[in-house]
C-alpha cells in the first residue's frame, strides 16, 4: 500500500477500510451555513486514496445536496475495478438515506519519473507583489480562514480581476499546509464560477453541479497559482476550467466545473 498523505483539515474518521465519516464543521462550511463544496471533493478524494491505496488521478463529483455543520456524512468506498497497477473506485456520500454527493475516481500505482506538462505558467506578479483577496471582508469562521488568495489582476482590463482575454488569475495558498495532493487541489479549485461571474459582470455567486480534478504533478507547493478560464453560459449553467501552478512553474493539475449562476448586476442595489 502506497503512503498517501493526508488533508487535516478534514479530519476523516474511518470506520471499516471502505467507510469513513466526516463530521461537519463551521471550518468546513462557507459564511453562508453550508458545506464548501471543495472540502466535499477533497473528502472523496482522500477516503478514495485510502481505502484502494493508491494515488488518484482523477475524480470527478456531482453535487446531489448539501450539509451544514453539526451533520455527519457517511462515505462508502466501492471498487469496480481494481487491476495491478490501476483502480477505478466509486465513492457515495450520504446523511442518513439521503445522498448528498458522488464521485468517481481513478487511480494508479505506476511508477513516476515520467512527468510532463504541455504550456507554460502565466507570466504574473509573484504572491509577494499582489495583495488583492477577493474574498476580504467576507465573515470569519468558515473555511476561507483556512485558505488564502491574492489576485493576479491585469491593470489594462476591467472586470473582477479579469485579463483581457477573460482570464481570472490568482495565487492561493493553504495556511498550515501546502497544496499538492489531490485533496488539497480540490480544496482549492472550487473556484470556477469566479471567473464566469467576471465574464458577465455579475457578482460572483454560484450553485455548483459537478466538479473535475485531475491530478497532474502532486508535488506540493506552498503557492498555487489558479488559472481560472470561462468557457460559456447557457440556461443559468456556468462552465469554466482553470490551470494549477506551482510557484516554480510545474502544471499541479486542471479542473471543470459547471455551476448555477445568480444573475445579480454588479452595479445593482
Amino acid at each position: 500500500m502506497t503512503d498517501l498523505p493526508e488533508f487535516d483539515l478534514l479530519r476523516l474518521e474511518r470506520v471499516s477500510t471502505t467507510r469513513f465519516r466526516l463530521p461537519v464543521t463551521t471550518a468546513l462550511a462557507t459564511p453562508f451555513g453550508r458545506m464548501y463544496g471543495g472540502i466535499g471533493v477533497a473528502a472523496c478524494a482522500e477516503a478514495a486514496e485510502q481505502a484502494t491505496g493508491r494515488p488518484l488521478q482523477w475524480i470527478t463529483t456531482q453535487f446531489v445536496g448539501s450539509a451544514v455543520p453539526s451533520e455527519n456524512i457517511d462515505i462508502e468506498v466501492t471498487v469496480p475495478a481494481a487491476g495491478k497497477t490501476t483502480t477505478q473506485s466509486h465513492v457515495t456520500c450520504t446523511i442518513d438515506d439521503r445522498t448528498v454527493f458522488t464521485s468517481l475516481c481513478a487511480h494508479t500505482s505506476r511508477a513516476g519519473g515520467d512527468r510532463a506538462h504541455f504550456g507554460a505558467m502565466p507570466d504574473v506578479p509573484s504572491p509577494n507583489d499582489c495583495g488583492i483577496d477577493p474574498f476580504e471582508g467576507a465573515p470569519t469562521g468558515s473555511f476561507l480562514d483556512r485558505i488564502e488568495r491574492r489576485l493576479a489582476t491585469d491593470d489594462e482590463a476591467g472586470g473582477v480581476g479579469a485579463f483581457a482575454d477573460g482570464r481570472v488569475m490568482l495565487w492561493c495558498r493553504v495556511r498550515d499546509g501546502a497544496i499538492g495532493s489531490p485533496a488539497t487541489q480540490a480544496f482549492v479549485t472550487d473556484i470556477i464560477p469566479l471567473a464566469v461571474c467576471a465574464a458577465l459582470n455579475v457578482r460572483a455567486t454560484g450553485i455548483s453541479l459537478d466538479h473535475t480534478v485531475r491530478v497532474i504533478d502532486p508535488e506540493p507547493s506552498e503557492w498555487a497559482l489558479i488559472e481560472l478560464i470561462p468557457d460559456g453560459f447557457h440556461r443559468s449553467t456556468g462552465h469554466g476550467s482553470l490551470r494549477t501552478w506551482s510557484e516554480d512553474g510545474r502544471l499541479l493539475g486542471t479542473a471543470q466545473q459547471s455551476s448555477i449562476i445568480r444573475l445579480e448586476p454588479l452595479d445593482s442595489p
